[in-house]
């Protein structure tokens, strides 16, 4: 069971890592009319907070998840586990956000409106 869990958790954490690279394919075309709109900042502003949160949640859980098998029911060693999910999941998260931050902005070529 904690290997399908990994795998689930694994799954969230690339998923969040798409929403931040992409987030222009989670709206239709034309949402909003501009780029700095209330809405569209508000919009860019709850994908990298999402998606920030799946990566390292994701990686936190998969990682603690592969651990715990070698754990033995042994407390210290549950917690080394925890730990080091923790710490595997905070650096990929900063990861993931520097990799968006050094990305060009996306400019749309859409008649109907700018997507984000």
């Amino acid at each position: 069971m904690p290997v399908i869990a990994a795998l689930v958790f694994a799954a969230f954490a690339i998923a969040g890592r798409w929403v931040q690279l992409h987030p222009e394919r989670v709206v239709p075309k034309g949402h909003f009319v501009g780029p700095d709109t209330r809405g569209a900042r508000l919009f860019r502003a709850q994908m990298a907070v999402f998606g920030t949160f799946a990566v390292f949640g994701g990686t936190w859980f998969a990682i603690y998840s592969l651990l715990s098998l070698l754990t033995f029911g042994s407390v210290v060693l549950d917690g080394v586990a925890k730990l080091v999910g923790l710490a595997l999941g905070l650096f990929l998260a900063v990861r993931v956000r520097r990799e968006v931050k050094a990305r060009p902005a996306y400019v749309s070529d859409s008649p109907y409106g700018w997507w984000p």
